[in-house]
């Protein structure tokens, strides 16, 4: 069945913890719905209507996925903790981040898996990152914030308490990676701030 699987399939199913869902939000995709009466174009952050419900009609099927080619300084990463038996995310965290050349954040998309009763974009850490320097303790104190207003889940898998703790590590961890990516690539000239922060 995971063979067999599709990205449409996996979006359309609107599963609280999905992978490809968060990461299509975080990249703030479009998402292209074909019915009887032609085609309509959905915004993604308008796609998930709830746990497991979706914008799409009932005489709609998913056929296309599109994504803006992503401005300079741009790094986009996913972090989770997995759930062993099914690999699904007990707790994870999609982040699309631009920064000037300086290393100042311009754009921040920041989305949580797993860990709350839907997918849900992390508002109040995302315009926590904007005009910020990003550094160790810009990035730590960021993370802190992604469950605010998120209605965490607790069950046979892990408690509220627990993913609650490992957004916040998903999180900083996703944030690191991107950071540590624009460095990599050669995009931040100046970017020794995680090491310095």
């Amino acid at each position: 069945m995971r063979n067999r699987g599709t990205i449409g399939g996996s979006l359309a199913q609107a599963d609280p913890a999905s992978d490809m869902l968060g990461t299509v939000l975080a990249l703030k995709g479009e998402i292209i719905a074909q019915g009887p009466n032609g085609k309509r174009i959905i915004k993604a952050d308008s796609f998930l209507t709830g746990p497991f419900a979706t914008a799409l009609e009932p005489n709609e099927i998913l056929t296309e996925i599109r994504f803006a080619i992503p401005p300079a300084y741009t790094s986009s990463t996913y972090e989770k903790l997995a759930n062993k038996a099914l690999h699904s995310a007990l707790a994870g965290c999609a982040a699309s981040i631009t920064l000037s050349s300086d290393g100042i954040c311009t754009s921040a998309s920041l989305v949580i898996t797993g860990a709350a009763t839907q997918i849900s974009r992390a508002s109040t850490a995302e315009s926590a990152l904007i005009g910020q320097q990003l550094n160790q303790a810009t990035i730590t104190a960021t993370a802190s914030q992604a469950t605010d207003g998120l209605e965490l889940i607790s069950n046979i898998h892990a408690t509220k308490d627990y993913r609650h703790h490992m957004v916040s590590v998903v999180t900083r961890r996703a944030l690191q990676r991107a950071l540590e990516q624009l460095k990599s690539w050669g995009h931040i000239d100046s970017l020794n701030t995680l090491n310095n922060g």
